[in-house]
C-alpha cells in the first residue's frame, strides 16, 4: 500500500523552502522517491545541533518517502526520530500506525489508529486511511465505525460509503447492506469506474449476471483498461463468457495479465529496496 500525499494538505510549501527542503518536497510530490530520499538524508547528515525544526520536518517527510518505497522499518524509524524533535503531523502519525501494522506490532498499530480516529480531528482522507489500516489488521467492524464517523461529519463523502460496504461484508453482515452502501456511493459519484466495477462484481457474486451487465453500462476496452482489481476482472471475465461476450472477456484476460506482471515487478522492486537499505 502506498500513501503518496498531497503535501499542501499537510504542510505549507513555504515552510519547507524556508528550511532548505523545497527540492525534497518537489521530488516527493512528483513521485521521485529516490531523489527525495537522497536530498533528505543529505540534509540530515549534518550536525544534530543545527535547526531542530528542519530536522523534524526532514525526518517526517523521509518517513513518508520510505513508506512509499516499501521500507516500513526505515519509515517508522524516521517518523519516531521526528517525534523526538517536535509534535508529529497527522499524516506522519497515520503512516507510523501503518508501519507498525506491517512490522507485526498489531497492538501498537491498533492503539494508534483508534487514538487518531476517535480524536475526530483528522481530515476525511486520513480517516479513510485509518479505516483501511484497521481492516488490514482484521478489525473490519471498527473500520466500519470509523467510516460512520466520517459520514457524521460529511455525508457526501462517496468513498466512505463504498468502503463501508466492503467492511460490512468483511464483518459478516448481509450483502444487501453492501449493495445499498455501494449504490449510495455511486449516487454521489456516478462516474467513478472503481465503484461501478465493485458494484458489478458484487452483483456477480450474488448470482445476478443480467443485473451486473446492466449496471456496467457500455463496456469498452477503454473502460476495462481502467480496472485495477484482478479479482473483480476475473469475475467479470467469467460473467462475460456466460453472457456470450467472448471478445470483451479476452480483453479482461489481457488486462489481468498486465496487472499480474506489474504486481510482480513492484514486488521485485520492493525487495530490491529492502536489500539496498540493509
Amino acid at each position: 500500500q502506498k500513501m503518496i500525499m498531497k503535501l499542501e494538505n499537510i504542510w505549507r510549501k513555504s515552510d519547507f523552502q524556508r528550511l532548505g527542503l523545497g527540492d525534497a518536497w518537489d521530488a516527493y510530490e512528483n513521485g521521485k522517491l529516490r531523489l527525495a530520499s537522497y536530498i533528505l538524508e543529505s540534509n540530515l547528515s549534518g550536525s544534530e545541533d543545527v535547526n531542530h525544526q528542519m530536522r523534524a520536518k526532514a525526518f517526517e517527510l523521509l518517513g513518508l518517502v520510505n513508506y512509499d518505497l516499501g521500507l516500513a522499518k526505515e519509515s517508522a524509524d524516521a517518523i519516531e526520530n521526528a517525534g523526538l524533535l517536535a509534535p508529529l503531523c497527522d499524516a506522519a502519525r497515520v503512516t507510523l500506525a501503518c508501519c507498525y501494522a506491517q512490522l507485526g506490532h498489531i497492538d501498537l498499530a491498533r492503539d494508534l489508529y483508534l487514538q487518531l480516529a476517535f480524536s475526530r480531528k483528522l481530515s476525511s482522507t486520513l480517516m479513510l486511511e485509518v479505516a483501511a489500516g484497521l481492516e488490514a489488521i482484521d478489525a473490519p467492524q471498527i473500520a466500519l465505525q470509523v467510516c460512520e464517523l466520517i459520514i457524521e461529519q460529511n455525508e457526501d463523502v462517496a468513498q466512505a460509503y463504498y468502503d463501508m460496504g466492503y467492511y460490512s461484508a468483511r464483518a459478516g453482515n448481509p450483502l444487501y447492506l453492501t449493495e445499498a452502501l455501494t449504490i449510495r456511493a455511486l449516487e454521489l459519484d456516478p462516474e467513478n469506474i472503481h465503484y461501478r466495477v465493485g458494484f458489478v462484481s458484487l452483483l456477480i457474486q450474488l448470482g445476478r449476471d443480467v443485473d451486473a451487465l446492466r449496471a456496467f453500462g457500455h463496456i469498452t476496452p477503454a473502460v476495462i483498461s481502467q480496472v485495477n482489481c484482478v479479482g473483480c476482472l476475473t469475475r467479470i471475465t467469467e460473467m462475460l463468457r456466460r453472457q456470450g461476450i467472448p471478445g470483451l472477456a479476452s480483453v479482461c484476460e489481457d488486462r489481468i495479465d498486465r496487472l499480474t506482471r506489474a504486481n510482480e515487478t513492484a514486488t521485485s522492486t520492493s525487495e530490491q529496496n529492502h536489500r539496498s537499505h540493509r
